[in-house]
């Protein structure tokens, strides 16, 4: 077959050239742009945002033409050596999978979950990013950890009474495991959150009180 082509044979060429490219970027389009996960690519050495689609654009609260300028150290809350370091990684394979904090257009400190990865676009290697917006289960996971601490500090601090209570048939002193005898409001009180005040019964006012002296004529 002959290498060249008649002036019809390469406007063909041209054309399905171009019709390859229109449909190319119409998948970019679909795949990246109206995606509605939140994407960057990334330049791994400088940290420079190529491209955002629309959801990180609403995300992040900037325009594309805004966050096309800035680098992700502008958005990562990490140190810029911390965040190389990351990218790094990232280039090499090490690891995929991140999470940091990031500063929204309003200043607000957000929590968010990177996969991240090497690709190649235009011919150069650069790092396609899917971020994930985690506050709110951060914050869950937060107040679960708290009531778990707190659960167990109850726990510990509950002493339950079980068992069998040595106590005295006369006196009605209780026996402690270190052989202690010890008064029941003494021992319920240091084995539990049971609180004691003092009243009187009637029958003990009756037997106590009902004499002039205060003492029982019995």
């Amino acid at each position: 077959m002959s290498d060249e082509y008649t002036y019809d044979e390469l406007q063909k060429l041209v054309t399905e050239l171009q019709d390859r490219s229109d449909k190319a970027e119409e998948f970019y389009k679909s795949l990246f742009d109206h995606n509605h996960s939140i994407m960057l690519i990334i330049h791994p050495d400088n940290g420079t945002i190529l491209d955002a689609n629309v959801a990180a654009c609403e995300y992040y609260g900037y325009t594309k033409d805004e966050i096309t300028n800035m680098r992700i150290m502008d958005i990562n809350m990490l140190s810029e050596e911390d965040v190389r370091g990351k990218m790094q990684e990232t280039q090499q394979g090490k690891q995929k999978q991140f999470t940091f904090p990031h500063r929204l257009a309003s200043g607000e400190i957000t929590d968010v979950e990177v996969f991240s990865g090497p690709i190649t676009r235009d011919g150069e290697a650069v790092l396609f990013s899917i971020i994930h917006d985690i506050s709110e289960r951060k914050t869950y996971e937060q107040e679960r950890e708290r009531l778990i601490t707190e659960l167990e500090k109850a726990l510990a601090e509950i002493q339950t009474l079980r068992g069998i209570l040595p106590i005295c048939a006369t006196c009605k002193k209780i026996r402690d495991d270190k052989g202690y005898w010890n008064q029941i409001e003494t021992y319920i009180g240091a084995h539990s959150k049971v609180v004691f005040t003092h009243g009187i019964c009637p029958e003990c006012t009756g037997e106590y009180y009902s004499s002039p002296n205060g003492l029982s004529d019995n």
